[in-house]
């Protein structure tokens, strides 16, 4: 959610009309995010969030609109999205396409505000949202595989940054060892969310209100979904065993984990802190936008995961979960 393309006050218009929206009242940008650019519009018939993206497909944009109206049938909160007068999902427009939502109502929490009350719904929203997937017959890959963040690591160690370049060298291990620590082939698969971070939950009072951005939704383990998320709510300069026990815990009343889940969770922990400690370092520490464009994010607060996971290992890991 960054402004990687500026719009002019005209595609607003067409967008509008395409959408059926009303007449434009107020645009503004999003400057948050890694991938696309994002604006709140404020129309004559509500408030809409609009999406522009040049890097994801017609299948990725179909997908999600697939798994969206599905959760919605389900009954789990989650963004409504609003069709073209044709019935289309998006709207091709100025060199990518063009995806509008409902605005959500609800808040964002902000670190010192989670407490463990917070992450056990959390955890127990997760677990619904699992058990609902399961039965959606969509599927996209993920494309933040261990292959694809081992390509990128081979390019950051060739950087002419020092940090990046040794960064990126203690990354290659930490991702060699998630690899051995996980077995791909045995656990329980089926569409994750993969990205749910604490800017990706709205909470109304004291309950989860909807999670939103399914961009990065995918086909994977179910337990890497578990520990991405884990990895994003329960780490303070450390993990916080009282968060950690207390997600599990939530998502376990909704959901059981199978014991080869539980055997392959730091291996999952382990790699979502290398793929996002170098996602983190190619779309905000080397990006060239300027703060008013972009709303950037330290790479080293999850190399500081990764390391804490390197020391802990598989058995430390799961005596912090409780389990």
């Amino acid at each position: 959610m960054a402004v990687y393309t500026v719009l002019k006050p005209e595609a607003f218009t067409r967008v509008a009309e395409a959408f059926g929206l009303g007449t434009v009242q107020e645009v503004v940008a999003i400057p948050e995010g890694s991938i696309n650019t994002n604006h709140r519009v404020l129309t004559s018939t509500g408030r809409v969030f609009v999406r522009h993206t040049t890097v994801r497909s017609e299948e990725d944009l179909r997908f999600e609109a697939a798994l969206l109206t599905h959760l919605t049938e389900s009954h789990f909160p989650s963004p409504t999205l609003v069709r073209t007068q044709q019935g289309q999902p998006f709207l091709e427009l100025e060199g990518g396409r063009v995806s509008v939502f409902k605005w959500l109502s609800g808040e964002e929490l902000k670190r010192p505000q989670v407490t463990a009350e917070h992450v056990e719904l959390l955890g127990q929203e997760l677990g619904k949202m699992h058990r609902i997937t399961h039965s959606f017959g969509g599927s996209r890959n993920n494309p933040y595989s261990a292959a694809q963040v081992r390509s990128w690591l081979e390019g950051l160690r060739r950087h002419k940054d020092d940090e990046v370049a040794s960064v990126a060298e203690e990354l290659a291990e930490h991702l060699e060892r998630a690899e051995r620590a996980r077995d791909h082939g045995l656990q329980p698969h089926g569409v994750i969310h993969a990205d749910l971070f604490l800017d990706n939950v709205k909470w109304l009072a004291d309950r989860v209100g909807a999670f939103f951005d399914f961009e990065m939704a995918c086909r994977d383990a179910y337990g890497l979904d578990v520990v991405i998320t884990l990895n994003a709510w329960c780490f303070d300069g450390g993990y916080r065993p009282e968060l950690c026990r207390a997600f599990i815990r939530g998502y376990q009343e909704s959901r059981l984990l199978t014991q080869v889940e539980r055997e392959n969770l730091f291996g999952h922990a382990l790699f979502g802190s290398v793929r996002y400690t170098a996602s983190r370092i190619r779309d905000f520490h080397l990006s060239p936008l300027p703060p008013e464009q972009l709303t950037r994010k330290d790479f080293r607060t999850y190399l500081a995961r990764a390391r804490a996971l390197d020391a802990m290992g598989p058995a430390g890991f799961l005596q912090l979960l409780g389990l």
